[in-house]
């Protein structure tokens, strides 16, 4: 083989392998680019900025991820409805001084509805107890328990009566024979008893701190 068929072949193999190294680039650049433009998975961004909405008449509901208040055009909250402090769903209503006036949420995974008065003092509760029974309770502006109405243990219903120290003295309740009215001194005597007897009878008696009897009827 001459000199210039040995040069024609090696200028032929030397442009082969420069069309197989330009279609390799642009290949490799190909695959880079798509893969740059390929969508990569759907991700999830927290936002934490809430969202206010505010009318012509300056009220104002802000949206967050523990709930919705609204505010009225004086700034005081109105309402709220949402995961609370205690991470307990609740609904709350407010005066126009903003002063809380009603709650309503889970205490314990139990409803609970409770009012309070202007000066922020619980004074009306209605609830579930741990038996899902029901209950109403009523306080004084000291938020001490002078009034309940409940299921006994027995299942009765019963109306219970409080002295300002919540000491319960007097209680009106009824089993499936008769009802029955027992008084109570300061120390938890029962001083006056009206109703059924446990053996079936019906009567009155009145009773000294030491709880002797001093008169019954019949």
């Amino acid at each position: 083989m001459d000199s210039s068929t040995d040069i024609s072949a090696r200028i032929a193999r030397l442009e082969g392998s420069s069309r197989r190294d330009r279609l390799l680039g642009v290949a490799v650049l190909a695959l880079v680019f798509a893969t740059a433009q390929a969508p990569g998975p759907p991700t999830t961004t927290a936002t934490t900025t809430p969202i206010v909405v505010r009318d012509a008449t300056g009220v104002t509901a802000t949206l967050t991820a523990r709930g919705l208040t609204v505010r009225d055009p004086a700034g005081h909250v109105r309402s709220f409805v949402g995961i609370d402090e205690g991470n307990r769903p609740s609904v709350d209503l407010s005066d126009a001084t903003g002063q809380l006036r009603e709650s309503m949420y889970l205490l314990n995974e139990l409803p609970v509805l409770r009012q309070f008065d202007a000066a922020g003092k619980r004074r009306a509760e209605m609830r579930l107890d741990a038996t899902n029974d029901g209950e109403l309770l009523l306080s004084d502006p000291n938020e001490k328990l002078r009034l309940a109405l409940f299921r006994t243990k027995g299942g009765d219903p019963q109306l219970g009566l409080y002295g300002s120290d919540e000491k319960l003295r007097a209680y009106f309740s009824t089993d499936d024979a008769s009802p029955y009215l027992v008084m109570r001194d300061s120390g938890g005597t029962n001083r006056v008893y009206a109703g059924g007897y446990q053996d079936g009878s019906i009567g009155i008696d009145v009773r000294s701190a030491a709880n002797v009897v001093l008169w019954k009827a019949p």
